[in-house]
């Protein structure tokens, strides 16, 4: 029998006619060509969502700014480069890393359109912060809205991740393992290298606001252009990144000239002095009086704004108590929105005005830093009373739970402590009538007198559908539907607040009582807006109310900054002021109104620093001096001007 010859080896057979064809991978070279050209594509295309975020690129004027005169677009798309290169150098993968930072970017332009569309402002650094509350994040946007954006910018990484792939097959990178030794540590060190750079780039613009700081002297290589008056305005003006650097943390205030401990107890004897002689002419007392300070969400008199009509004053009430009580109107800080700084400067009479314009919310960037901080909680309790605050709401908002215990308050009523949780209709927010029947048990339930600082929650927004009968709108449109179901709810205000002030009369103890509106509801259109230009939708109702007979005396106040409202309302009852309080008095008869970037007169015109006569300018020195000795420096005035303030 032959033998079979066995073959050494097998034959290799041809491959098929449509088998696809192995790809060499691109040179080393060609790869970063394209890498660099790849993620500066998608870097100017992440500046333009940004930016097209704050509507600035559809404005001829934002346009010209960013593109031609200051060239901020291209300084935005730098940094964007930059992180992108920063993000490849990490992970090794170009578009994991471009798909990171575009769903980012997707994701912070969504929330800055509804920010500016609620509260007319861009979004914030510090607004990271409320990343801890998503529950009322999504609260402030319909279902199907946060169903398409999170389909958008999942969408993102998606397409970025599948975009991956196809590129890797047709350009396929080299491998490090199967790169030439000296090729693969190139390779390494590039990699560490171009990460440590972009690092300590990426570093530096969270100290952007420092002296000296690299990206601030390129952002005003056109001069300094921070239109820190109108963050909109700042963002369109300087590229949203631009204006989100600008606002990262800074100290709250700049050393004012001439601040030291000798000065301060210069201004401590003038204004002791002159608490002294006022003083002597008061004959009331709050040491036995309930204080209640309520902070109205959102309440204020549409009947005031142009462009649209209401089947009926939704406040009559409240009107009838400003003619006959020390009331008129706040200037408040934002629209839509400012809430705890309202509450801030009322608790402390400091100003954010006279801060730094980046200090966009001292309860989340300077008061929980502090061991404690000077206010009118610690004053109260040095005189007495006991100190409560009432916020039927998450006790997480704006950092309430720490501030408040900066401050001194003894206990804190919430949305889970509150006794009342009654809701009025389909309104998610538990009502003002619950929150006012809070404070009545607090004072009921105690000896001592008390200091209550009630912030409701009944007209927050969204007010679509809360009611089932809104007040009929004409002339809105359809925005009608929810300023009718925003003039409801504010009834319903009016109603409790005047029912709170009739139980406070009949019950056996003397309580006074602050009340005023933080800002107008972000619920108004375009046309709304355009009508009422100027302070109009920066005004909101106030009034001061004793139980007391005889202090209840008409008068009319010029528009206010709530961080007066405190010697406003020690006129009120005739008491004896302790000397900060009566500088705070003097500089509001001179400039009642302060804001960032704008002072108001007696007649309630803008009026500049510059124009103040001698008396007002020197007040407004000293007020300054003071502000930052109580905020951030030594304190050596505070006992002597506010004793017992910070606890």
């Amino acid at each position: 029998m032959p033998s079979v010859v066995q073959p050494d080896r097998a034959i290799e057979e041809p491959a098929p006619a449509d088998a696809p064809v192995a790809i060499e991978p691109a040179p080393l070279r060609t790869v970063l060509r394209r890498g660099l050209i790849g993620s500066l594509q998608a870097a100017l295309a992440t500046a333009v969502v940004l930016e097209a975020s704050t509507l600035g690129l559809f404005y001829p004027r934002w346009f010209k700014d960013q593109f031609f005169d200051g060239g901020a677009f291209y300084l935005d798309t730098l940094v964007i480069w930059i992180l992108i290169g920063f993000l490849w150098a990490v992970l090794g993968r170009l578009w994991w890393s471009i798909g990171l930072v575009m769903a980012l970017a997707l994701t912070v332009g969504i929330g800055n359109l509804v920010k500016i569309q609620l509260r007319e402002e861009p979004v914030y650094p510090s607004d990271l912060d409320f990343i801890r509350e998503p529950g009322f994040l999504t609260s402030m946007v319909s279902p199907v809205f946060l169903v398409v954006a999170l389909a958008l910018i999942v969408g993102v990484v998606v397409a970025a991740v599948r975009i991956g792939r196809r590129m890797s097959v047709r350009y396929p990178r080299p491998r490090l393992r199967s790169l030439p030794r000296e090729h693969a540590l190139l390779v390494v060190g590039l990699r560490l290298g171009v990460g440590v750079m972009a690092a300590l780039l990426l570093m530096q613009t969270t100290q952007f606001n420092q002296p000296g700081n690299v990206w601030r002297g390129l952002y005003e290589l056109r001069g300094n252009d921070w239109r820190y008056w109108s963050q909109k305005t700042n963002y369109r003006s300087n590229g949203f990144v631009g204006g989100f650097l600008f606002n990262m943390p800074v100290s709250a205030m700049a050393r004012p000239k001439g601040y030291d401990e000798a000065e301060m107890a210069r201004i401590a004897d003038r204004y002791s002095a002159l608490a002294e002689d006022l003083n002597a002419e008061r004959t009331g007392s709050l040491d036995d009086v309930n204080v209640v300070l309520v902070l109205s969400e959102s309440f204020t008199d549409p009947t005031e704004l142009k462009g649209f009509d209401l089947e009926r004053d939704p406040i009559p009430r409240t009107r009838a108590l400003m003619q006959d009580t020390t009331s008129g109107h706040m200037l408040a800080q934002m629209y839509g929105g400012g809430t705890a700084n309202m509450e801030f400067e009322t608790l402390t009479g400091q100003s954010l005005g006279l801060f730094r314009p980046q200090m966009l919310s001292p309860y989340q960037m300077l008061v929980p830093d502090q061991t404690d901080y000077p206010s009118a909680v610690g004053w109260f309790k040095s005189q007495g009373h006991e100190a409560i605050a009432v916020h039927p709401y998450r006790v997480g908002m704006y950092k309430r739970e720490q501030v408040y215990e900066r401050f001194g308050f003894q206990s804190f009523i919430h949305d889970t402590t509150i006794g009342e949780t009654d809701t009025i209709d389909d309104n998610p927010y538990i009502s003002d009538k619950s929150a006012f029947d809070e404070v009545l048990t607090q004072i009921d339930e105690h000896d001592k007198p008390l200091l209550v600082n009630l912030v409701t929650m009944q007209n927050h927004i969204p007010v679509d559908h809360n009611y089932d009968d809104p007040i009929k709108v004409t002339g809105a449109g359809d925005n009608g539907k929810k300023i009718g179901q925003y003039a409801r709810g504010l009834e319903h205000t009016d109603e409790a607040l005047a029912a709170f002030l009739e139980k406070l009369t009949d019950g056996p103890e003397k309580t006074i009582v602050l009340f005023y509106g933080d800002h107008l509801p972000g619920i108004y259109g375009s046309k709304v807006k355009n009508d009422n230009a100027g302070l109009s939708l920066y005004r909101t109702p106030f009034l001061i109310w004793s139980s007391e007979p005889g202090h209840n005396v008409a008068r009319p106040v010029p528009m206010t900054s709530p961080s007066f409202f405190l010697p406003l309302l020690y006129d009120v009852a005739n008491a004896p002021m302790p000397p900060y309080l009566t500088l705070l008095d003097q500089v509001h008869q001179h400039v009642p109104a302060i804001q960032q970037g704008r002072l108001l007169d007696t007649n309630g015109e803008l009026v500049k620093e510059s124009e103040l006569d001698p008396e007002a300018a020197q007040l407004l020195t000293d007020l300054r001096l003071v502000q930052f000795d109580f905020s951030i420096g030594g304190r050596f005035a505070l006992d002597r001007m506010w004793p017992g303030s910070a606890s």
